[in-house]
C-alpha cells in the first residue's frame, strides 16, 4: 500500500514539472534528486569502509549540473575543479594515505555516476518537445519495470545475473524489453506523433535494454556495500537511485541517439 501511495503522489509531481515547469523549476527538480541521490552513493560507500569526501563530491555535483544548463565550455572549468578541490578535500581531511586512492575514486564514482548521467536530463529538457521527451524516458522505464516485475514472477525460470540480483531473470527481461517496446508505441499514437513510429520502438528497445543494465548496475553497487535499498525516502521503493537506475543510463543513450538520428 505504501508503495502504491507513494507512487500517487510523486508521479502527478513529477510529470507537471516536467510538462509545465519552467527550465529552472526542472532543474531544481533534478538538483534535489542528484543531491539526495550523492548522498545515498557515499552512505553506500561508507558502509564498505570508502566514504569519499562526501562535501566536495556535492559541490562537483552541483557544478557538473549548471554545465548541462549553460554553454559547454563550462564542461573545461569543472573538469580543472575536479582536479583541484578532490585532492584538496584529502588534504583537509584525516590524510588517510592508505584510503587517499579508494576516497578519491569514490567521490569522483559518485559524482559522475549520479550527477554526470543526470545532467543529460536537463540536456534532453532543452531540446524542441524535450518535455514529452522526458516523459516517453519515464514510460519506457515504468512499462519496462512493471512488465518485467510481473513477467518474472508469473514465467521467471533462469536467473540473468545471479551474483548481481538473484531474483531477476531471462524472462522477466524479456518482458521488460516487451513493456518498453509497448511504451514506444504507446507515447508515438499518444503525443510523439511527429516522431516517426520506427524511431520510437528503436527508443523503446534500446533504452529499455540499457535502463535494465542500469538497474543491474545499481545492485552490484548496493551488494557490493552490503545494503538492500539505497535509501528509504520513499516509503515502499527504497531511495531516490533506488527509483532513478534505470534513467541514469537510458538518459544519455536517448540523448545520443537524437543527436544522430532525429
Amino acid at each position: 500500500m505504501a508503495r502504491v501511495l507513494s507512487g500517487i503522489v510523486a508521479i502527478p509531481i513529477v510529470l507537471g514539472i516536467v510538462l509545465y515547469g519552467s527550465p529552472w523549476l526542472f532543474f531544481a527538480l533534478v538538483f534535489l534528486a542528484v543531491i539526495i541521490g550523492c548522498r545515498e552513493f557515499f552512505s553506500m560507500t561508507a558502509r564498505a569502509g570508502t566514504p569519499g569526501f562526501p562535501v566536495a563530491g556535492y559541490a562537483l555535483a552541483a557544478a557538473l549540473l549548471l554545465c548541462f544548463y549553460f554553454p559547454p565550455v563550462y564542461f573545461l572549468a569543472w573538469g580543472v575543479a575536479a582536479g583541484v578541490f578532490i585532492p584538496l578535500a584529502w588534504f583537509l581531511g584525516d590524510k588517510n594515505v592508505e584510503a587517499s586512492v579508494r576516497n578519491i575514486a569514490a567521490t569522483l564514482l559518485g559524482v559522475l555516476y549520479v550527477a554526470g548521467l543526470s545532467g543529460y536530463f536537463i540536456a534532453i529538457r532543452g531540446f524542441e518537445g524535450g518535455n514529452h521527451f522526458i516523459v516517453l524516458l519515464f514510460m519506457i522505464v515504468w512499462f519496462g519495470d512493471t512488465a518485467a516485475y510481473y513477467g518474472g514472477r508469473s514465467l521467471g525460470r533462469r536467473p540473468l545475473a545471479p551474483a548481481v540480483s538473484p531474483n531477476k531473470t531471462l524472462e522477466g527481461a524479456a518482458f521488460g524489453l516487451a513493456g518498453s517496446l509497448l511504451a514506444g508505441l504507446a507515447a508515438h499514437y499518444g503525443f510523439l506523433q511527429t516522431v516517426p513510429l520506427a524511431h520510437c520502438l528503436i527508443v523503446g528497445v534500446v533504452c529499455g535494454m540499457i535502463g535494465q543494465f542500469g538497474d543491474l548496475v545499481e545492485s552490484l553497487l548496493k551488494r557490493s556495500t552490503g545494503v538492500k535499498d539505497s535509501g528509504a525516502l520513499i516509503p515502499g521503493h527504497g531511495g531516490v537511485l533506488d527509483r532513478i537506475d534505470s534513467l541514469l543510463f537510458a538518459g544519455p543513450v536517448f540523448y545520443i541517439y537524437y543527436q544522430i538520428f532525429l
